[in-house]
């Protein structure tokens, strides 16, 4: 037999998330998987049905916890297969093996190469002679082309050709009628037209089932164990910003686990905080007196309170607004 576990089996993510009892019903697939393959490898497909898993003591739950983590894969209804790869098992090949010659056939065996041998070395000497032939003719062709040219040019002048520039007849790129980079709107839109599979793409990891992802995107969306409902286009947010964060994938859960566990809240971006407002100092005032004014985040901190309690002892607010402007001109970002 040839199929290997690997040492680091037991550390593979894929492998702590499931049960004892359904790693034991993996090992016991791989292992049938690989007898197959070794007794009749033309015709095994590498699949299993659940007759099958039933006869060496699984259960579909089993099967759907190993379907879920990424260990076994739907082949088609009711049809699976063991996931192999580094970290996991890997199956050796049993095909193409080549069985040892007997004394008869090594004896005919040889005495084919030797006839073959004697034949090729035959043709090969008259395809070196024939070649070397047809290279003297062509020099000495060459040789009488070159004399016959310098001849016809002895007191002559050459004129040197000229090259003329044709114009281009391609478009240019930025002109009329070029495709253009496609606008955020468009890209949002794309992105929209089918939610899941793009969140899907996004994902660091695709393992698992992506029915039981799928069916925890929809409970996220629509809000569930008391979490509360978010857009589409707030989760592929979500799952975007949690892939940034990523640097090693195999180590990231199965997206229908991390749907499910509400790990995607965390990722949500944040709502922005509202302003301490005072009097005629509103939201619009703020941004039409302060905030278009001076550079970006730099109206925060103290310099806000400064301005509040300047206001609130009775300083004229556009007077304290202008003298936040240009302080914080003058300071440039912080």
């Amino acid at each position: 037999m040839s199929v290997n576990f690997d040492s680091t089996f037991g550390f593979d993510p894929a492998v702590q998330d499931s049960s004892m009892a359904a790693r034991g019903l993996y090992a016991t697939m791989v292992t049938w998987c690989d007898h197959q393959i070794y007794t009749r490898p033309d015709s095994f497909d590498g699949t299993f049905d659940l007759k099958r898993v039933r006869s060496v003591g699984g259960t579909v739950r089993l099967v759907r916890e190993l379907v879920e983590n990424g260990l076994f894969e739907e082949a088609g209804e009711g049809v699976y297969r063991v996931v192999t790869r580094r970290g996991l098992a890997v199956f050796g090949s049993f095909k193409n093996q080549k069985k040892p010659l007997t004394p008869e056939e090594a004896a005919e065996l040889h005495e084919k190469k030797v006839v073959a041998g004697h034949a090729g070395g035959k043709a090969s000497g008259e395809s070196r002679r024939a070649k070397a032939e047809a290279n003297r003719k062509q020099n000495e062709a060459d040789a009488k082309q070159t004399a016959s040219t310098s001849t016809k040019q002895t007191g002559s002048t050459t004129v040197p050709n000229q090259t003329k520039t044709m114009p281009s007849s391609s478009p240019d790129p930025s002109g009329p009628g070029s495709k253009q980079t496609a606008s955020v709107a468009e890209a949002e839109a794309r992105a929209l037209a089918d939610p899941f599979a793009t969140a899907w793409n996004a994902y660091p990891r695709h393992t698992g089932s992506r029915r039981e992802a799928e069916k925890a995107w929809a409970a996220a969306v629509a809000g569930h164990d008391g979490t509360s409902a978010v857009t589409e286009a707030q989760l592929i947010g979500a799952v975007i910003a949690y892939a940034k964060t990523i640097d090693r994938p195999q180590y990231a859960p199965n997206m229908s686990r991390w749907l499910s566990n509400g790990a995607y809240l965390d990722h949500l971006p944040k709502p922005a905080k509202p302003r301490y407002t005072w009097g005629i100092c509103d939201e619009q005032w703020l941004q039409e007196h302060i905030l278009s004014q001076v550079p970006e985040g730099s109206f925060e901190g103290s310099i806000v309170g400064s301005f509040w309690a300047a206001v609130k002892t009775g300083i004229d607010p556009t007077e304290a607004a202008e003298r936040v402007v240009t302080e914080l001109n003058r300071k440039g970002k912080p």
